[in-house]
């Protein structure tokens, strides 16, 4: 057996609305193959893995999972319930797992189950699968390596503390968070509102600051001029220079790298040349230049500064262990490494202590060795810097800072320029004023870490996240408006209009259709864009004030939606299309996948929904927003019902657009004066029209604003390109519409046929991934709505084989009662328009359905410029276009 596709949905999907693992197995030999069936292989499985007894599994009890091996279960199930054991024992918290049989692949089975990292769960499914396929082989698996290894794989991906506090904090606010990379770069907030933040450095963060905090001797220079205490001192290259400065000085000295971070290369107080050597070595692995400058007797701390503010002090302890009177210094070393509390780099609160040539150097001054034995109780400090990064504790002494400390900890920041950092301040007393106690400012760091304030050893935690948050976003969440548009049919135009309407009102909108991503009006991806990735790039969009997504089954399906909660969730309909397609069989299914976008909002959020639509009313019952109901129905019975109970509807009433709260009304405007409902003709665009009113009402606009923007929203190229586009064409009236099913195929002749004129011809196809029934009703419909028809296929067949799809809608075609001398089958789309068209004679409609756009487009536009060279040399010699001369 074999692992065919491993894939992580990290959005609201059809299967749960947390992020999920969807991963596919092909089992072969191991197909159909049920547990009890298998030997011993249950018995070695729950050796292996004891904790498989705490799965309730379907039985929704202790042993639940046991009780279904016992019976006999298929490994697809077995392998879902060995990944969920393997994530808990590694950390993770999985609530919801799903083993389902493909309905296309014999042997293949989709695995589903819920994750906290993600990283992670892919390793502990590969984990799994191994186990599970090791075991039926026979063999032994180490399953306290897997899960160690599942464990090295979350800590490799998973956020550092001072990241993960700052995520917190947002969701307290309710701040959406994108992590943007694999690191600790995130974008908080969407569109306009967005803002970047990586660690604890703000999208605010003057560079050029960074840059002097990174610079450890442009940064004294700069605090000394500014009148801030600082240890003196000089930068060096080689021996000779360090010895020379170090005579030169007499005191005690510090050697650190010029550009180091977290204390790494700092040793502190040497007072000999050997010593100062031996540290100036090992500064230098660091980078080339090397500070020495005098050593400040005192007390560790540092002070965070946020904005003008002191948000949290702490006393910083150096790295050390206590003596118990037996273990040697290395053997206590790797007993506090044993701390939970403590990892191997950020993802901890502590960090486990590491053995450098700084520990060695550090306990030579003190005539110690690793292998000596401290006394009971005694204390040995393995190095004189106090970073958390190098072992050290910390203990919390914020309401202790002397007023004149804060003061110079606001100050430092400040000259160096930066809006968060760390300000590390040695002096005796913390309590006592700088002034007084010979305080001096060693150092002011940029993205400066804060998991000491949140988890100190000792005191109170501080909330450094959550002003830092404060800082980067002062008010609000974030967010721009989410407008999610779904259905079978009529979400682009529905789309379209709603982004007019915003787009008039001066917002700056991002759309995605199917056409496109627009921002501000501007094609900026071109294609079919209704999936979560083009969502996510809208909402990255840092010009971006409204979001406009028109959201379709396919990336709902394949990936789960792009953005957190919408604010306004549209349901245009439910009707057959791409049935047989990701498991979806029946218009249930497809209602199924739709109604996400109504589940997946606030009970702030507004849910518009077609009442006319028996499939989309039942998802009123299934979502948390408040309801507009819109219809074209005459006295709709849910809409009467909803209104009844004080709800909104949007609806039409002797041909005029009304929308109604309770028992107020509101007057938008006549169907006849939207000029895409083509005099009321086209129901289907009055139903778009409808969602898009209740939509704008949602979003507070005005009745006013929402007619003037709808009574200026055309069907031509400008406002909804390729949907019901009219060209005159030598006196043929030539319609181009994307319908591709029977519905969008049935609207668009219902709608012609209320037009005066000959006769009504139609050029139509199904994609080949429909199944055949679903091609038979397009047939049947087309010759029932249609007077001629073309019969052409599309470029991408489908898997189809050529002519395939117009032989079943020709034969289905003639079966219905068709002529066949009126369907004529060109299988090419540009020759099939051709041929149609030119088969056509004055005053008939042509509808050419397309497939590819823009190819139709250059065909209408040359026959247009033709007729216009006719018209002027007719003009010009006084022929009559069409007629004798």
């Amino acid at each position: 057996m074999e692992i065919r596709e491993i894939q992580a949905i990290e959005g609201a999907n059809i299967y749960s609305h947390r992020p999920i693992i969807r991963a596919i197995v092909d089992l072969q030999e191991w197909t159909e193959r049920f547990s009890n069936e298998l030997g011993d292989f249950s018995l070695r499985l729950v050796e292996n893995l004891p904790t498989l007894a705490d799965h309730y599994c379907s039985r929704g009890k202790l042993g639940g999972f046991l009780e279904r091996l016992e019976e006999g279960t298929l490994i697809g199930h077995v392998i879902e319930h060995v990944t969920i054991d393997l994530l808990t024992q590694a950390g993770q918290t999985i609530k919801y797992g799903k083993t389902m049989a493909s309905l296309d692949q014999p042997g293949w089975y989709e695995i589903i189950f819920n994750y906290e990292a993600k990283e992670g769960a892919v390793e502990a499914f590969k984990q799994a699968f191994s186990l599970v396929k090791t075991l039926l082989n026979q063999e032994s698996f180490d399953v306290i390596n897997a899960v160690n290894q599942i464990k090295k794989v979350m800590a490799d991906y998973e956020l550092g503390v001072s990241t993960q506090v700052i995520v917190d904090a947002c969701q307290e606010r309710g701040i959406p968070v994108d992590r943007l990379n694999e690191g600790s770069l995130l974008q908080l907030g969407y569109g306009r509102n967005q803002r970047r933040i990586q660690a604890t450095i703000t999208g605010a963060t003057s560079s050029i600051g960074v840059d002097i905090a990174c610079d450890k001797e442009m940064t004294k220079k700069l605090l000394n001029a500014g009148g801030v205490p600082v240890p003196w001192g000089y930068i060096v290259r080689t021996e000779e220079e360090v010895t020379q400065a170090f005579l030169a000085m007499k005191t005690p000295v510090v050697i650190k790298p010029l550009h180091g971070n977290q204390g790494k290369g700092v040793t502190l107080r040497l007072t000999s040349v050997s010593e100062v050597r031996s540290a100036f070595k090992v500064a230098q692995t660091y980078g080339d230049w090397v500070i020495i400058e005098e050593y400040i007797a005192g007390q560790h701390y540092r002070l965070v500064v946020v904005g003008e503010r002191l948000i949290a002090a702490a006393k910083r302890v150096p790295a050390h262990v206590i003596g118990d009177g037996s273990l040697t210094i290395a053997e206590l070393v790797a007993q506090t490494n044993t701390d939970p509390l403590r990892g191997d780099d950020h993802e901890k609160a502590l960090t486990k202590i590491k053995i450098d040539p700084v520990v060695i150097l550090t306990l030579a001054q003190k005539q110690l060795e690793l292998s000596s034995v401290p006394k009971q109780g005694e204390v040995i400090y393995l190095r004189d810097s106090a970073n958390l990064s190098t072992g050290g504790i910390a203990c919390d002494v914020t309401d202790l800072v002397h007023p004149d400390n804060v003061d110079l900890a606001v100050y430092s920041a400040k000259l160096v320029g930066l809006d968060v950092a760390g300000i590390d301040l040695v002096i005796e007393d913390i309590e006592s004023s700088y002034r007084e106690k010979n305080g001096h400012i060693i150092e002011v760091n940029a993205a400066p870490g804060i998991r000491m304030h949140h988890f100190p050893s000792v005191g109170k935690a501080r909330e450094v996240g959550k002003a830092i948050v404060e800082q980067v976003l002062p008010a609000g969440n974030g967010r721009i408006p989410i407008i999610s548009i779904t259905g079978t049919n009529g979400k682009t135009t529905t789309t379209r209009m709603i982004n007019k309407m915003l787009t008039d009102q001066q917002l700056l909108v991002g759309m995605t259709s199917t056409d496109g991503i627009y921002i501000n009006q501007k094609l900026w991806v071109k294609g079919d864009m209704t999936g979560p990735e083009s969502a996510r790039i809208i909402l990255r969009h840092p010009d971006v004030q409204v979001a406009v997504l028109e959201t379709a089954r396919g990336g709902i399906l394949r990936a789960g939606l792009g953005y957190e909660y919408a604010d306004v969730a549209v349901i245009t309909n439910v009707s057959n299309d791409h049935l047989g397609q990701y498991g979806i069989e029946t218009l249930e299914d497809v209602a199924h996948v739709k109604s996400l976008v109504a589940e997946v909002v606030k009970p702030y959020s507004y849910v518009v929904l077609n009442a006319d639509d028996p499939y989309v009313v039942t998802m009123a019952r299934r979502t948390k927003g408040k309801v507009i109901f819109f219809s074209t129905e005459k006295d709709n019975f849910h809409v009467r019902k909803h209104l009844g109970l004080g709800g909104t509807a949007v609806f039409v009433r002797r041909g005029v657009i009304l929308i109604c709260q309770g028992c107020q009304s509101f007057r938008i405007c006549s169907v006849k004066q939207i000029p895409v409902t083509w005099e009321g003709k086209a129901k289907h665009n009055i139903q778009n029209a409808l969602a898009a009113v209740a939509a704008g009402w949602a979003l507070g606009l005005s009745a006013v604003a929402i007619r003037n923007s709808l009574q200026d929203f055309s069907s031509d190229a400008e406002h909804n390109r390729g949907r019901l586009n009219l060209y005159e064409l030598e006196g043929v009236r030539v319609f181009v519409d994307y319908g591709h099913n029977v519905a969008g195929i049935q609207e668009v002749a219902k709608t012609l046929k209320q037009f005066k004129g000959g006769s009504l011809v139609g050029c139509i196809t199904v994609p080949g991934d429909r199944p055949d029934e679903s091609v038979r009703e397009v047939g049947r419909i087309a010759a029932q709505g249609f007077e001629r028809l073309i019969i052409r296929e599309d470029a991408d067949l489908r898997g189809r084989k050529s002519g395939e799809i117009a032989q079943l809608l020709y034969d289905e075609a003639v079966q219905s009662g068709m002529n066949p001398n009126k369907i004529g089958v060109v299988l090419s789309e540009i020759e099939a328009f051709r041929k149609g068209l030119d088969s056509c004679v004055r005053g008939d409609i042509f509808v050419m359905f397309y497939e590819n756009l823009e190819p139709i487009e250059a065909e209408i536009r040359l026959r247009l410029e033709l007729q216009k060279v006719l018209t002027y040399e007719s003009a010009q010699n006084g022929w009559v276009v069409g007629g004798e001369f």
